[in-house]
C-alpha cells in the first residue's frame, strides 16, 4: 500500500502518532528508537527526528531516566490552547484576508479540494495545516503568525485524535473551510474574523468531547499509576 507520506521522516512520524492516537501506545509507555526503527524498517535517523517532533506536538515527553515516554492528552490543555487561538487567529485571519493574494487563495482551494476527497484522518490532518497556512501566507513573516503556528502545532496531535475517533468531523469541518474560503475571496474581513472565531470554537468543543471519550477512567489511570 503506498504511503501518504513524502518523506521517511513524516512517515515514521504520521505511523507512530497515529499509534499514540490509536492506543498502540497508552500513555507512559516508553518507546526505544532501535525498536521503532527496526520495526519500521528505517534508520535510527528519521525515528529520531520522530521523536523530536512528536515531543513538540506534546505527544511525548523526554524522562533523564526513562528515555521518550508518551504522554496523556488532557481536555484541560486542549481548552487551554484553543481559547488562545480563539483570540489571537481571528485577528490573524482578518489581516490576512486583506493582503491574501490570488495565488494564495488557489491554493488554498485546491488544498481543500484534496481534503474533501481524503478518506485518511492523517492525511487529512496534514492538509488541515497546509490549507489554513496559505490562507495565511501573506503574514508568514509576522510574530502574529508565529503564535499562531506555535499554537496550531501544539493542537495537532488533538485533531488528529478527534478524526480518529469521529471520523463525520472531517466532513463538517470541510463545510465550514468552504465558508471561510468564500469569506477570503469575497474579501471580507470582519466575516473572516467571525467564521474564524467560530470554526475554532466548533472544533474545540468537538475535540473537548473526543478527548473525554477516549481518556481512560480516573480509576483506570490512578491504578496504573501506583
Amino acid at each position: 500500500m503506498s504511503k501518504p507520506f513524502r518523506t521517511i521522516q513524516e512517515y515514521v512520524l504520521g505511523t507512530l502518532r497515529a499509534e499514540i492516537l490509536g492506543g498502540t501506545y497508552p500513555a507512559n509507555t516508553r518507546l526505544r528508537q532501535e525498536e521503532v526503527a527496526k520495526r519500521l524498517n528505517v534508520s535510527t535517523t528519521p525515528v529520531r527526528e520522530a521523536f523530536r517532533d512528536l515531543r513538540a506536538e506534546g505527544l511525548v515527553s523526554i524522562d533523564p531516566n526513562r528515555g521518550v515516554v508518551t504522554r496523556g492528552l488532557t481536555a484541560e490543555d486542549v481548552s487551554e490552547i484553543y481559547e488562545l487561538r480563539m483570540v489571537l487567529e481571528p485577528l490573524l485571519a482578518q489581516r490576512a484576508c486583506r493582503q491574501a493574494s490570488p495565488a494564495d487563495l488557489d491554493a488554498a482551494g485546491a488544498c481543500h479540494e484534496t481534503m474533501s476527497a481524503t478518506p485518511s484522518s492523517e492525511r487529512w490532518a496534514q492538509l488541515n495545516v497546509e490549507f489554513h497556512s496559505h490562507l495565511m501566507a501573506s503574514q508568514a513573516k509576522t510574530r502574529l503568525f508565529e503564535l499562531v503556528e506555535g499554537l496550531s502545532n501544539v493542537a495537532r496531535p488533538y485533531v488528529s485524535l478527534s478524526m480518529h475517533i469521529q471520523q463525520d468531523l472531517m466532513e463538517s469541518n470541510n463545510h465550514e473551510h468552504a465558508e471561510l474560503l468564500d469569506a477570503y475571496r469575497a474579501g471580507n474581513a470582519d466575516v473572516v474574523a467571525e467564521q474564524t472565531r467560530i470554526h475554532l470554537e466548533n472544533t474545540r468543543n468537538a475535540i473537548v468531547a473526543c478527548v473525554v471519550q477516549w481518556a481512560p477512567p480516573v480509576s483506570e489511570t490512578a491504578a496504573a499509576a501506583v
